[in-house]
């Protein structure tokens, strides 16, 4: 596979965010996403491994037959023993699923699944983003290529991980909003109505727009407030990782990692994080610009949830690391060594070595002891295991 020119991923990009706004426009995104590995279907989904069942709120296929013969026949469907392995940012396919279930090809190719659904309907490899992994449910992207092509290589993967974090941004959005779509006009009153806070912010952080329990947390100052008119918190990197995002967000959105989706938000002298910020990007596409006049990026405040955040999603908010990298920063910060870290991770110690080498750069440090450090202080002890 080519990699996508330029700016034929920016389109798919945005038309991802888009559908955060109108989730009408999933199945146009998912197309364009599915073109670019030359798939044929592709689906969000948010799976319970342990009852088999499956959720699919958006879909798009060139054979809606085939799509309805899928649904009946995902019960059958060979991998559900090792769905949940994969963690949040990790990619499936298929021979990496056949590698993990202790099957061969042949073997799976032989299952009741593959020989009445997948082979008949020219399905061969399909490629999975895991964007969500809470130790219950398992929300993933998958495309499905067909016979007409090769298996999933390294170039379906690298293209995958660039556009993983904006998926699970454009999702969480969009399970925030809750709604169809958000018109031009009327928009004021249709931000004050939704029970969570929206700042509307321009380049440099500075608020343009907010809504009603936005105002309130302003007022409040507990968690997050504004110096100069730009949003500020209590701890130095927290505003830094904010800010951070906000730029990339208004500057270029196809730049935008895993930074900015779940960034801890601490009210003074507290051991746990009061609420958690998700930087949007408002800046391109055809439906965001409208969002507001003069506002470049979205920040969207909600409560902490009852269940803490794993400790690699907070790294790879605040110092934008990818999942991986978040999970050698993590490791490492403990004291293991790179051999120590591989053999917990499953990955070689020279993979290691270049993460690390990543973590350091991203996180301004360059010895073991600064990331500890750097864990102690942005982590309390309720978040680091």
């Amino acid at each position: 596979m080519k990699p996508p020119e330029p700016a034929v991923l920016s389109n798919v990009i945005g038309q991802i965010y888009d559908s955060a706004i109108n989730a009408e426009l999933w199945p146009a995104a998912l197309e364009a996403a599915s073109a670019l590995f030359g798939g044929v279907f592709s689906y969000i989904a948010l799976w319970t491994p342990t009852h088999r069942e499956i959720r699919i709120p958006a879909h798009w296929s060139n054979n809606e037959e085939m799509v309805v013969r899928y649904k009946a026949m995902l019960p059958k469907m060979p991998f559900w023993n090792i769905i949940s392995q994969y963690r949040m940012g990790e990619l499936a396919y298929n021979r990496d699923m056949w590698r993990r279930s202790g099957i061969t090809e042949s073997e799976m190719l032989r299952t009741e699944f593959f020989e009445t659904f997948a082979t008949p309907y020219g399905l061969r490899d399909v490629l999975v983003g895991t964007v969500i992994n809470d130790g219950i449910n398992v929300g993933t992207i998958c495309l499905h290529t067909p016979m007409t092509r090769d298996l999933i290589g390294p170039e379906d993967l690298a293209v995958m991980e660039l556009l993983l974090p904006h998926l699970r941004r454009a999702l969480t959005i969009g399970n925030l909003l809750d709604m169809k779509s958000i018109e031009s006009a009327g928009l004021g009153s249709t931000l004050d109505v939704l029970n969570i806070a929206v700042l509307l912010v321009g380049e440099k952080g500075q608020v343009v727009h907010s809504n009603r329990i936005a105002n309130r947390l302003l007022e409040d100052k507990n968690v997050i407030t504004t110096s100069e008119n730009s949003v500020v918190t209590h701890l130095p990197e927290v505003t830094s990782a904010l800010k951070s995002a906000i730029e990339r967000a208004s500057n270029n959105e196809d730049k935008l990692g895993y930074g900015g989706i779940g960034i801890p938000l601490y009210a003074k002298n507290a051991d746990a994080p009061a609420a958690i910020a998700h930087v949007f990007p408002l800046n391109s596409g055809s439906m965001r610009p409208a969002f507001y006049l003069g506002a470049s990026a979205a920040v969207f405040v909600t409560r902490a949830e009852q269940t803490r955040q794993p400790a690699t999603d907070v790294l790879a908010a605040l110092f934008d690391l990818t999942p991986t990298e978040a999970r050698v920063m993590l490791e490492i910060s403990k004291g293991q060594n790179r051999s120590e870290t591989a053999a917990s991770l499953g990955i070689a110690p020279s993979t290691v070595k270049t993460h690390l080498t990543r973590v350091f750069e991203k996180t301004r440090t360059s010895k073991q002891h600064d990331l500890a450090n750097l864990v102690l202080q942005l982590m309390p002890p309720i978040l680091r295991s």
